[in-house]
């Protein structure tokens, strides 16, 4: 039989996953936005021949993208490694 602090504990960190799941959810939507704005500002500067600010929007954008997705790996990997802690 399991200590119920036990149970408590395993019951608190899988609420943790999910709202550490939910944020990440929004915080990379939200990037996701803000660099397809980016990208579109990086369009209307090729069509004004603003060539060398147009690749540094299109590079910051990808930039957010690539940083907020690794984020979101990292933390959910840390979660799931917390709870295959707190089976064993």
């Amino acid at each position: 039989m399991q200590n119920p602090n036990y149970q408590n504990l395993k019951a608190e960190l899988m609420q943790e996953l999910l709202r550490q799941a939910k944020l990440t959810f929004n915080l990379a939507l939200s990037v996701t936005a803000a660099s397809a704005m980016m990208t579109l500002g990086g369009v209307g500067l090729l069509y004004f021949n603003k060539v060398s600010q147009a690749s540094l929007t299109a590079g910051g954008g990808a930039l957010a993208t690539i940083t907020s997705v690794q984020l979101a790996k990292q933390t959910k990997e840390e979660l799931l490694e917390i709870i295959e802690k707190s089976d064993g």
